[in-house]
């Protein structure tokens, strides 16, 4: 029975199923002298013990310290265990090695930082969706420290020790240059200020310069891959693949089988998948520094290289990118002729034009009817350019003007 239900019983048999001063039955006193039986009074004292003490355990009575035997974890505050792991750089992850500290990495829009200077996080969650009522219980950071990277995780045994869990993890990101997540925009970082406003504890002081590898990887790939999840870069950029790896769906079945049975079994599996997830981040920045510079050399798309630079105002060598490309696509066509565009028309974007406007590009079709009206002063070869767009009012205005233009045209006196 309930623990909750089980303490309504006794208190109705007691007589204390009211509120005090609530008129009723259970304010009269039982008949025959109106005291408690001491069995009771000793039954709900020990539940109302129980009940204080439930928050402190997790309900399926688990043993913490047994676990972080296990684990071969150490147990820093009451509820959280730690386990660190140090590795060398040059130590294979995948079909490749792990870089070592003083390794610069250069990102457009992003300052050149020495890795020893980044952070590298992951978290675990008792959910995939977010919210308030989602605990991050495995939270793993990984930072360059005495000649070695350290794998730091911490995991969370008892709800009592998320407090100091992210005390820790705060002086952890402390001093850090910059911090490497993936999808850590829209996921853990959000949900780990949630969980410190809900621990009324002041929101950490992470580093300004946040890197979120999911946003340069959908760029670079997203048509070129099935999709852009860790793993699939994991494959195809560090030929890591993961085998028996626990799959991140079942990681919060892995949570609640501690909370509500005390069975502690898949942990392990758990700080392996958070541990390839932050070793796999280090290791995913040099490559995707070079797909940004070199994209034929990655198997990226020069188109998505390109536009990184050009955001950047570095339109010179977006369009270096995309002229040494050897398979641009309709997008990355219609992107160079616009990088020669800003060069004047002379330099090969009419060229461009024409090419995709003899597949029928719309955009196409505009820039070249816009050279010919206000360049070549062609208002007939304009009109006809425009006949072929796609019906809108744009098109019927810029009609009606070369219409207009053309029978101004007509109206002019020869020269004789």
């Amino acid at each position: 029975m309930d623990l909750r239900k089980r303490l309504r019983t006794l208190q109705g048999e007691a007589g204390a199923m009211a509120p005090e001063g609530a008129c009723g039955k259970a304010d009269r006193p039982p008949e025959g002298g109106g005291q408690k039986k001491p069995a009771v009074r000793a039954r709900l004292d020990r539940l109302r013990a129980a009940a204080r003490g439930a928050n402190d355990r997790p309900r399926g009575h688990g043993d913490p310290d047994r676990l972080a035997v296990a684990l071969g974890a150490e147990c820093v505050e009451p509820g959280v265990v730690r386990v660190d792991t140090h590795l060398s750089p040059g130590a294979r992850h995948g079909c490749t090695t792990l870089p070592p500290g003083d390794a610069a990495v250069r990102f457009p829009g992003w300052p050149r930082v020495l890795l020893r200077d980044l952070a590298f996080l992951d978290t675990e969650t008792s959910g995939l969706a977010g919210g308030t009522g989602t605990v991050a219980f495995n939270i793993g950071v990984l930072r360059w420290a005495d000649g070695a990277w350290r794998s730091r995780q911490y995991l969370l045994t008892g709800f009592g020790g998320e407090a100091p869990m992210l005390r820790a993890l705060a002086s952890d990101l402390r001093e850090c240059r910059g911090l490497v997540t993936y999808n850590g925009g829209s996921f853990d970082l959000p949900l780990l200020r949630d969980r410190y406003r809900l621990q009324r504890q002041p929101d950490p002081h992470l580093p300004t310069a946040h890197l979120d590898l999911l946003h340069p990887v959908r760029r670079l790939y997203r048509n070129r891959w099935s999709d852009c999840r860790l793993a699939s870069a994991e494959a195809a950029l560090l030929g890591l693949e993961r085998g028996d790896d626990l799959p991140g769906a079942e990681v919060p079945a892995v949570w609640f089988d501690w909370v509500h049975r005390g069975r502690g079994e898949r942990f392990g599996a758990v700080l392996q998948h958070n541990r390839l997830d932050i070793l796999s981040l280090l290791a995913l920045m040099p490559a995707l520094a070079g797909a940004v510079r070199a994209p034929g050399r990655w198997g990226a798309c020069p188109l998505g290289a390109a536009r990184y630079w050009r955001q950047q105002g570095q339109a010179g060598r977006a369009r270096l990118l995309l002229e040494r490309a050897e398979d641009l696509d309709f997008n990355g066509q219609h992107e160079l002729a616009r990088l020669r565009h800003r060069g004047g028309w002379g330099e090969g974007a009419v060229a461009l034009w024409e090419a995709l406007a003899a597949r029928g590009c719309p955009r196409a079709l505009e820039q070249l009817a816009k050279y010919h009206e206000h360049v070549r002063h062609d208002m007939r070869t304009a009109l006809a350019l425009a006949e072929r767009l796609p019906a809108s009012v744009a098109r019927e205005r810029r009609r009606a003007r070369l219409l207009r233009r053309c029978g101004a045209e007509r109206t002019l006196p020869l020269d004789l």
